[in-house]
C-alpha cells in the first residue's frame, strides 16, 4: 500500500496538539517575527470538499507561504493541495499556463489567527 492513503496521519492528544502549538508560537516570538503574523487558519468544509472531491485524491498537502504584497508586512499564508496515491500535487496541467488565473485545485483565502479566531484554548493560548 502507498503510503499517501486516506488513513496517513495519526490522531493525537489535545495536550499534544497544545505543545506543538505553543513551540510553534514561542519559536516564532524568539526570532523575534512582527506581532500579528498568522499561527493557524480557518477553512470551511465546502472548500475543502471541493479540492478533497478530484476522484484522484486520498488526502491533502499544507503548504506554508509567505506573502510579502508590498505593504511592508510579510503574511504567513497556507496553501492547500489535493494529493494523489503516488503522493503528487492534483493540479491542472493547464493551470500553470494562465499567469494570474484563480485555480479551483489551490486553496488559501481561510480566516487567520490571531485575527480571526476564538481566543483562550488550549492551542492557541497559554495554557
Amino acid at each position: 500500500m502507498s503510503k499517501y492513503n486516506k488513513d496517513t496521519g495519526e490522531f493525537i492528544s489535545l495536550e499534544k496538539g497544545a505543545k506543538f502549538t505553543a513551540a510553534f508560537r514561542l519559536e516564532q516570538h524568539e526570532m523575534k517575527r512582527k506581532t500579528g503574523r498568522s499561527i493557524a487558519a480557518f477553512f470551511g468544509t465546502n472548500k475543502i470538499e471541493q479540492i478533497l472531491s478530484n476522484p484522484k485524491a486520498v488526502g491533502m498537502r499544507i503548504y506554508y507561504g509567505l506573502d510579502v504584497d508590498g505593504d511592508g508586512k510579510a503574511d504567513n499564508k497556507f496553501v492547500i493541495v489535493a494529493v494523489d496515491a503516488e503522493g503528487n500535487d492534483l493540479i491542472a496541467k493547464e493551470s500553470h499556463l494562465q499567469k494570474g488565473a484563480v485555480e479551483q485545485d489551490l486553496l488559501d483565502g481561510g480566516l487567520y489567527c490571531p485575527l480571526d479566531c476564538a481566543i483562550n484554548n488550549p492551542l492557541n493560548s497559554d495554557i
